[in-house]
């Protein structure tokens, strides 16, 4: 997968040097805010130069070449005339597929869930799982451009870790199983569960041999926020009710689903109020199941924009009742 060395102006005249698969949308992710901490109070930034690359370590070589230049010689290379300069790659490049290689890995790794074998196989881990996750969510994200402006996908922020968090549990494997992403609200943060101070509805994608799942809505929110989704839907039971029971949602994907449900109404609702069958829930969220063939497929991303497209009600609702609004466009 081709990569390109940039370098970008920022509004105090001083260079940014990185790498991307796209420079031009990873030039309006600075503008958006969401590039590197160095250019977000430095917007806007303008490309002004672009090198290809055969691979991502070439790039970062040659980033950290062009990082040692001085001032002056940035300048002197950004004012050299060069083809590659000159016409910048105008569009993003298309997220190609999981291979078989991805689900070897990940099968290898419930075989031998430790920290030696996973070093053995990092590279695979990168080339197989991690890099095609990063392409798959720059695909969605723009995408969801034109969707639904507020949520987003960023390569580095997006994607779940696959180290595990094993101070509390009894179960030890330093790495989880599965790949997975996560598209957000921009204004909510990426965060997500009990943990979250600040999470909303967003996007969910799996990957796991077997068991690949694409989901939405929001999960296990923080009581605070759970609290506010609780008092939204008892003011507009009818207004929830026909989201949650909307043809779309209950022939694609059954419903919300119902884990983690109280087995009463939590405190301060009586039994037969009108927002009953949705009070108990601790999650709202949908998901379905995908075919292995889908996953490995070149058609992926456009199955699950379908998916978010029709689950884009529900998380917009959950939304907006949580203070995050939707959007026209990207800012």
């Amino acid at each position: 997968m081709a990569y390109f060395v940039y370098l970008a102006r920022c509004a105090d005249g001083s260079l940014y040097t990185g790498i991307a698969r796209d420079p031009v949308a990873r030039a309006a992710a600075h503008n958006a805010g969401r590039g590197g901490a160095y250019t977000r109070s430095r917007r806007p930034v303008t490309l002004v130069h672009v090198e290809p690359a055969p691979d991502r370590a070439a790039a970062q070589r040659r980033e950290w070449a062009l990082k040692q230049l001085s001032k002056s010689d940035k300048e002197s290379l950004v004012a050299r005339p060069r083809k590659a300069k000159a016409t910048p790659p105008a569009a993003r490049t298309s997220f190609r597929g999981f291979g078989e290689e991805a689900f070897r890995f990940l099968r290898g790794l419930k075989r031998h869930n430790t920290r030696e074998w996973f070093a053995r196989h990092r590279e695979d881990y990168e080339s197989a799982v991690r890099d095609p996750l990063r392409a798959l969510v720059e695909e969605l994200d723009v995408r969801l451009a034109r969707l639904a402006p507020e949520i987003v996908g960023e390569p580095k922020r997006s994607l779940f870790r696959i180290h595990r968090d094993v101070r509390f549990s009894k179960d030890k494997s330093p790495y989880k199983t599965h790949a997975a992403c996560w598209l957000y609200h921009r204004d909510a943060g990426r965060s997500v569960g009990r943990e979250a101070a600040s999470g909303g509805a967003g996007f969910y994608f799996h990957l796991e041999p077997g068991a690949c799942i694409v989901a939405g809505g929001i999960w296990m929110p923080a009581r605070p926020a759970l609290r506010r989704l609780r008092e939204a839907i008892a003011e507009d039971p009818k207004g929830f009710g026909r989201i949650a029971r909307g043809p779309a949602l209950r022939r694609r994907y059954g419903g919300l689903d119902e884990e983690a449900m109280l087995t009463r109404l939590p405190r301060g609702y009586a039994p037969g109020h009108p927002a009953e069958p949705w009070l108990r829930h601790q999650s709202f969220t949908v998901h379905r199941p995908l075919e292995d063939r889908i996953v490995l497929g070149r058609r992926l991303a456009s199955v699950l924009a379908r998916d978010f497209a029709a689950m884009l009600p529900l998380v917009r609702w959950l939304n907006r009742a949580l203070g995050f609004p939707e959007a026209k466009r990207r800012v």
